[in-house]
């Protein structure tokens, strides 16, 4: 194909976030997006126009459906009309590394990319989704030396275990129908300083009317899996009993918010965080990333729920 040649970034870095720059003064609007193939049903868009306005800034939030033949295009885009931030959706979050100038620990680690901050001159990869469950598990859980169960190592799993090795938990199990997608991760983990001490453990999925084995010391179990997605009923191959009263059950599912492993996980006491309040949560570190600011997670779930009608 014609044109000029694909832009050729410098190395990726894993670095401290620079601080973002102040909220322009002139008369060009601050533009974020979200790109992703398909993108129908996602509330990104919503959420993140509600809390520019009740930030009363002054930004837009668009949503754009973008192939994956015509990404790179779309990423230099970005850089020419200076968009301040991008949500990525499949896709694209395991391809921009290429296209980027640095990236944070857990996006290198994990090889995953959910949002772009475009700041003086250079792209930077974030990925949110970890950094969400760490924020939130905060007074909850102790991450520190603790083990965890991460049920699924897709592209959800493998950032949740991403940053819980960077959070210093001692050993990760994750049961995967595909136990070959956990390799590079794996790879990763061992090979960085950071993480190189954490045990990782991947088992495959099991059979039908089989469990997977939950040893009576673990004290995070996260499910990564879209079982329960748009079905409150649907089980996952677990069974919480064994666990200890200090376990912090986690479930990325947010339609509805209100899983069966979030209601099991209740019926035993168990502390819990639900997927729609992780969905607030990773919208709200991008605004901070590319504002400086906190948002109003509270109007985000607003936003978030009148757009799922729950």
């Amino acid at each position: 194909m014609g044109g000029s040649p694909p832009h050729e970034p410098t190395p990726m870095k894993a670095s401290k976030n620079p601080p973002p720059p102040p909220v322009r003064s002139h008369a060009q609007q601050d533009v974020c997006c979200l790109m992703g193939d398909p993108v129908a049903e996602n509330p990104t868009h919503y959420m993140l126009e509600k809390a520019f306005t009740v930030a009363d800034l002054d930004w837009r939030f668009l949503t754009f459906e973008v192939p994956s033949a015509d990404f790179e295009a779309a990423l230099k885009g970005v850089r020419i009309f200076e968009f301040r931030g991008v949500m990525l959706a499949a896709p694209h979050r395991g391809e921009v590394h290429r296209f980027l100038d640095s990236a944070t620990d857990v996006a290198r680690l994990s090889g995953q990319v959910n949002c772009l901050q475009f700041n003086r001159g250079e792209l930077r990869g974030h990925n949110t989704e970890g950094p969400a469950l760490r924020a939130l598990a905060e007074g909850k859980a102790t991450l520190k030396g603790a083990k965890a169960v991460i049920l699924g190592c897709g592209r959800t799993g493998k950032s949740l275990a991403a940053e819980l090795a960077l959070a210093g938990a001692a050993s990760l199990q994750l049961a995967c129908i595909k136990p070959e997608q956990a390799e590079p991760l794996a790879a990763a983990l061992k090979a960085d300083p950071l993480t190189a001490a954490v045990e990782l453990q991947v088992v495959p999925w099991p059979e039908p009317g089989q469990t997977i084995a939950l040893a009576d010391d673990v004290r995070l179990l996260a499910n990564a899996t879209p079982v329960g997605r748009n079905d409150p009923a649907a089980a996952l191959p677990i069974d919480l009993e064994r666990l200890p009263a200090e376990t912090l059950v986690v479930d990325m599912v947010y339609n509805p918010p209100t899983t069966r492993l979030m209601r099991e996980a209740k019926r035993r006491g168990l502390k819990t965080i639900d997927g729609l309040t992780l969905l607030v949560e990773q919208a709200a570190l991008a605004f901070h990333i590319w504002t400086g600011r906190q948002p109003d997670r509270d109007a985000m779930r607003e936003a978030v729920e009148e757009f799922l009608v729950l």
